[in-house]
C-alpha cells in the first residue's frame, strides 16, 4: 500500500472514529458468536460455550487498541485525549488556571514585544543584495576618531582599491522644495551613480542614474523616495519625466525608490554627487574638507574583510605621504553595514532582551511552583494510576501536555499584550535608533513567540512532572500521612524555585538601579547653557537670490530685527550651531607664536558663527572680556571668542584676551598674509556632542564677518516658546515667503532627546524589574503560605503546648527570610558579573556601585518580608483545637 493510501485510511479512521468503533465491535461480536456456536455444537452448555468463546477470542479492549494502533494515528488520539483532559482539569481549578495564564502571558508578552525590537533593529535582513559583503568606510584621525571622507580621497580610494568590486559615496544634503503650498525643507543625498546598483536596489519606477549624469553641465536629474512620490505626487505613475523645483532650480524626475529603501539616513531625493559638489559646494571638492560624506563598498568575490582593511590602510598611508597637509596621520576604518547602522543601539537592546528573559524565567518558576502545589494535591491520583499499571512516561506525557496547553493559552494572551506593548515601545524609540526598521508582529516574531511558548512549557512543566511521578511516590504517600500531602523533598524544590526568583529579581533591580543613577547623573550635568524657554529652528538660504554675502547678511539682520520686536521675545540670535545636534563645523587654527606643527597636530576646535545676542539667548556665561556687538561687522577688525577649554590648554596661566589666532595654517611660503583674529572674550564650555561627552575646543566668530547661508534662529521668550512659532513664521514670511523653516524644537526637547536611549532603557528596565519584583513576592508568598498550610497541625500542637504566638510568627518569618537571604546572596554574586555587560550604558556610575546593590537588596528583602508576613499572620490565627480535630 502506498503512502497516499495509508494516509487516506488513517485520516478516514481519525475522522470516522465512532463509525469505525461500531463496525469493529460488530465484527468482533460476530466472531465470538461463530465460535460460541462451534463450542455449542461440541456439546457445551450455552453459557459455558459463550464464556469459552470470549476467553479464546481475547481481551476486547486490548484488541480494539491494537486495531487503533494498526489503522490510525494512535499518538494523535492520545494527544487529543490528553488535551481534553487538560482542559477539564483547568476548568475544575479556575483560580489556578487564571493565575498561571496571566503569569505566563506577562512573561511571554514582554519577550515577544522586546524581540520585535531585537529583530527589527539587529536581525532583520537588510533590503540590499548580499548585505554581508557591504562595507562602510570612514577616515580616522588621532584627534577625533572616525570622521567623514573627503571627496578627493574617495576618488583615490575607488581608483586604487582592488578588494572592492564597487565603491560609492553618499553625501547627506538638504533641499528647499518650492512650488508647493508651503515651502518645505526636505532631506536628500548626493550619491555616486553606481550607489543603487552596488546595493542591489532597483527603482520601482523609472531608472537608475547614468554615469554620464555625474558630470558637471548635464541636465539635473533626481530620484524620488517612495514617500515623497506618494505625498507630493499622489503616486502618479507618470511622474517620471516631470520636473520638481529644488533650491529654485528645476530637476527632472527619472525614477522612484522602493518603499522600504534606507541608506545611511532618511532621504527624500537623490542627486548625482559630482553634479552636487560642483553646483552646490566647491569646498567639498577640496581634499581637506570632510563634510558629511560616507563611503560604502562591496567586497570583490573571494576578497575578505581583513584583506580589504589591509589594502585600504595601505592606500590611506600613500595618500598621507602624497597630501600631508590634508591627510597626515589620517587612516581608514572599515565596518560591516549592519554594525554601522546599529552598533550604538545594540548594547541597550541586548540588555533589555536579557531582562525580559529573566522575567520569563521568574514567571516560569512561579508557574512551576503552582504545578508542584497542584501535583501535591494529585499525588494520590497519580500513585493509584501507577499502581494500576500506568507507565511513568505516559503520566509525564500527560502532565507535559497540560503544561503545553497552559503555555499556549498564556501565549495567546501574551501576544495580545505584546501587540499593545509594541505600539508603545515603537513610539518611545527614536527613529535614528531604528535605522529605518519598523517594529511589528511579523512572521519572525510570531515564530519566536511560538518557541518561547514551547520553552516555557518545558521549563515550568518538566520538573513538576518528573517530581510528581518519581519512583518513590509510595514513600511520599507514607511521608504525607493521612492527608497524602507531599514530603520535604517537594518543599525543598519549591524553596529552590523561590530562591531562583529572588536572585533573578535582584539582578533586574540592580540593573534598573544603575540605569536610574546613571540617568540622574546625566540629567544633573551642567550643559554649559540654560535651555529653559529657548526655541530653536533652522533655515538654509539655498536659492539663487542668496548667492552673495550682502543678501545673506541682510536676510539674517532682518530676521533678528523682526523677531526681537515680537511680544514675549526676550532675546533672539542666529548661529551656525545648536548644542546637542548633529550639525557641527570644525577646522584647524594657528595661534600666533605657536611653532609650526605637523598637519593633524594643530588645535581643531568647533566653529560657531553667531550674532551678538547668542550668549545671552542660550545663557552661556562670559568669563572674560566682552561679547560681540553690532559693530563687529564686515568692515571691522576680525575678532573672536574662545571657550574655557581652549584657553586652559593653549593659554595656561595667562589672559587670552588680546591674543590672536587664525583659521587654518600659516602659508610656509609667506605668500598669503595671515588673517589674524583677535580674542576679545572667553566663554564657558558647552556640551556640544551630548551630556555624556566631554567639552571640546570652541571658537566663536561674529556672523557678520563670516557670512553663512545655513543658520539656526534661537529665541528666548518670557512665555511658552511654542506659542511664538506662529508669529515667528509670519515674521520670516514677511521677509521671504518661500523660505522654509525646519528642525523646530525647544532646547529642553533637545536635552531630553540627547538622553532618550538611556531614558527608554531605564523605563523598560524599571517596568520589567517591577514585574519581576511582584512575581518574586508572589513566589515567596506561595512557598510560605503553602508551608503554613502544611504545618497547621504542628503549629496547633505548639500553641497547645504553650508556645507564644510571637514564637510562631518568628518561626514562619525565619523560613521566608532564610529563602530571601540565600536568593539575595546568589543574586549579588551573579549581578557583579552581569552588570559589567551594561557598563557602556552607564554615566558616572560604577557597574558594581555598592549603594545601588545595597538599595536593591534592601528593597527586595522588605518585599519578601511583607510577602512572608501575610501567611505568618494566618498562622497566628490557628486554633489548636480545630487543628488537632482536623488532623
Amino acid at each position: 500500500m502506498n503512502w497516499f493510501a495509508q494516509f487516506s485510511r488513517r485520516l478516514s479512521m481519525l475522522l470516522r472514529r465512532a463509525q469505525f468503533d461500531r463496525e469493529l465491535d460488530e465484527e468482533m461480536r460476530l466472531h465470538i458468536e461463530l465460535r460460541e456456536k462451534e463450542h455449542a455444537e461440541t456439546g457445551l452448555p450455552p453459557e459455558e460455550a459463550h464464556m469459552t468463546a470470549k476467553k479464546h477470542f481475547g481481551n476486547l479492549l486490548a484488541l480494539r487498541e491494537v486495531s487503533h494502533d494498526s489503522w490510525g494515528w494512535s499518538w494523535l488520539e492520545h494527544l487529543s485525549q490528553d488535551v481534553r483532559f487538560a482542559f477539564r482539569m483547568f476548568a475544575k481549578n479556575p483560580g489556578f488556571t487564571a493565575i498561571a495564564i496571566l503569569t505566563l502571558a506577562l512573561g511571554i508578552g514582554a519577550n515577544t514585544a522586546i524581540f520585535s525590537v531585537v529583530y527589527g533593529v539587529l536581525l532583520r535582513p537588510l533590503p540590499y543584495q548580499n548585505p554581508p559583503r557591504l562595507i562602510v568606510l570612514h577616515e580616522t584621525t588621532p584627534r577625533v576618531g572616525n570622521v567623514s571622507v573627503s571627496y578627493p580621497n574617495f576618488l583615490d580610494w575607488r581608483a586604487q582599491s582592488h578588494m572592492f568590486s564597487q565603491m560609492a559615496a553618499v553625501y547627506s544634503v538638504g533641499f528647499d522644495l518650492s512650488g508647493v503650498a508651503q515651502p518645505e525643507s526636505i532631506s536628500g543625498e548626493a550619491v555616486s551613480p553606481n550607489f543603487l546598483s552596488m546595493l542591489g536596489v532597483h527603482p520601482i519606477l523609472g531608472r537608475d542614474f547614468d554615469p554620464s549624469e555625474e558630470k558637471s553641465g548635464t541636465a539635473p536629474v533626481v530620484l524620488l523616495s517612495y514617500q515623497l512620490w506618494q505625498s507630493h505626487l499622489g503616486g502618479d505613475r507618470n511622474a517620471v519625466g516631470r520636473t520638481i523645483s529644488l533650491d529654485g532650480r528645476s530637476f527632472t524626475i527619472i525614477g522612484v525608490l522602493p518603499p522600504d529603501f534606507f541608506s545611511v539616513d532618511k532621504t527624500d531625493v537623490m542627486e548625482p554627487i559630482g553634479v552636487w559638489i560642483t553646483g552646490h559646494s566647491e569646498a567639498a571638492a577640496e581634499r581637506g574638507d570632510r563634510g558629511d560624506m560616507v563611503v560604502m563598498g562591496r567586497l570583490a568575490p573571494n576578497a575578505t574583510f581583513e584583506q580589504a582593511r589591509a589594502e585600504m590602510e595601505g592606500v590611506a598611508a600613500r595618500l598621507a605621504r602624497e597630501y600631508p597637509a590634508a591627510n597626515d596621520q589620517c587612516s581608514v576604518a572599515l565596518m560591516s553595514i549592519r554594525d554601522a547602522f546599529v552598533s550604538d543601539a545594540r548594547p541597550a537592546i541586548l540588555v533589555l532582551f536579557a531582562a525580559v528573559m529573566f522575567v520569563l524565567l521568574i514567571a516560569c518558576a512561579n508557574v512551576a511552583n503552582l504545578f508542584l502545589v497542584r501535583g501535591a494535591a494529585r499525588t494520590k491520583e497519580i500513585a493509584l494510576r501507577i499502581a494500576f499499571g500506568a507507565g511513568r512516561g505516559r503520566i509525564i506525557r500527560q502532565m507535559l501536555t497540560e503544561s503545553f496547553v497552559l503555555a499556549c493559552l498564556g501565549g495567546i494572551l501574551g501576544l495580545a499584550l505584546a501587540f499593545a506593548g509594541i505600539q508603545g515601545i515603537a513610539k518611545l524609540i527614536p527613529m535614528d535608533m531604528l535605522s529605518g526598521a519598523s517594529v511589528s508582529l511579523n512572521g519572525a516574531v510570531l515564530f519566536f513567540a511560538a518557541g518561547v511558548v514551547v520553552l516555557a512549557a518545558f521549563i515550568f512543566g518538566l520538573a513538576p512532572a518528573l517530581h510528581s511521578t518519581k519512583p518513590d511516590i509510595q514513600t511520599e504517600l507514607k511521608e504525607g500521612g493521612r492527608t497524602a500531602t507531599v514530603g520535604a523533598s517537594q518543599n525543598r524544590l519549591r524553596g529552590i524555585l523561590a530562591i531562583a526568583e529572588i536572585s533573578l529579581a535582584l539582578i533586574l533591580l540592580v540593573g534598573a538601579g544603575l540605569m536610574m543613577k546613571s540617568l540622574y547623573n546625566l540629567m544633573n550635568v551642567n550643559p554649559g547653557f540654560r535651555p529653559d524657554r529657548v526655541l530653536t529652528m533652522e533655515m538654509d538660504l539655498r536659492t539663487q537670490q542668496y548667492a552673495k554675502d550682502p543678501a545673506v547678511l541682510n536676510f539674517w539682520q532682518q530676521v533678528l530685527d523682526r523677531v526681537r520686536a515680537l511680544p514675549g521675545v526676550e532675546s533672539a540670535a542666529v548661529g551656525t550651531v545648536v548644542p546637542l545636534t548633529d550639525n557641527h563645523n570644525r577646522a584647524d587654527i594657528t595661534i600666533e607664536g605657536m611653532p609650526v606643527l605637523k598637519p593633524g597636530s594643530y588645535p581643531h576646535p568647533d566653529y560657531h558663527d553667531v550674532s551678538s545676542d547668542y550668549l545671552r539667548t542660550l545663557g552661556i556665561p562670559l568669563l572674560r572680556g566682552r561679547t560681540f556687538t553690532d559693530a563687529d561687522n564686515e568692515n571691522a577688525a576680525l575678532v573672536g571668542m574662545i571657550n574655557q577649554k581652549l584657553a586652559r590648554e593653549y593659554f595656561p596661566n595667562e589672559d587670552p584676551i588680546g591674543k590672536r589666532f587664525m583659521s587654518g595654517h600659516l602659508d610656509p611660503m609667506g605668500k598669503n598674509p595671515p588673517k589674524w583674529i583677535t580674542i576679545v572674550g572667553e566663554v564657558g564650555d558647552t556640551k556640544l556632542y551630548g551630556l555624556a561627552n566631554p567639552a571640546r575646543l570652541e571658537v566663536y566668530l561674529p556672523y557678520r564677518q563670516e557670512a553663512n547661508n545655513d543658520m539656526n534662529l534661537l529665541v528666548k521668550s518670557s512665555v511658552d516658546p511654542a506659542a511664538l512659532m506662529k508669529s515667528i513664521r509670519a515674521a520670516i514670511a514677511s521677509i521671504d515667503k518661500d523660505q522654509p523653516i525646519f528642525a523646530i524644537s525647544t532646547m529642553n526637547q533637545l536635552v531630553s532627546d540627547s538622553v532618550s536611549t538611556r531614558r527608554i532603557t531605564l523605563v523598560l528596565l524599571g517596568l520589567f524589574s517591577a514585574l519581576a519584583l511582584i512575581l518574586a513576592a508572589i513566589g515567596i508568598y506561595g512557598v510560605i503560605s503553602y508551608s503554613v498550610a502544611q504545618r497547621t497541625h504542628e503549629i496547633g500542637i505548639r500553641i497547645a503546648l504553650g508556645a507564644q504566638r510571637s514564637d510562631v510568627l518568628r518561626m514562619v518569618l525565619k523560613q521566608g527570610i532564610k529563602i530571601a537571604l540565600v536568593g539575595v546572596a546568589i543574586g549579588f554574586a551573579v549581578s557583579i558579573g552581569l552588570t559589567r555587560l551594561m557598563a557602556s550604558l552607564l554615566f558616572s556610575a560604577s557597574a558594581d556601585d555598592p549603594a545601588t546593590f545595597a538599595g536593591a537588596a534592601i528593597l527586595l528583602a522588605l518585599v519578601a518580608l511583607f510577602a512572608c508576613y501575610i501567611p505568618a499572620r494566618r498562622a497566628l490565627r490557628v486554633d489548636p483545637m480545630i487543628a488537632l480535630r482536623y488532623e
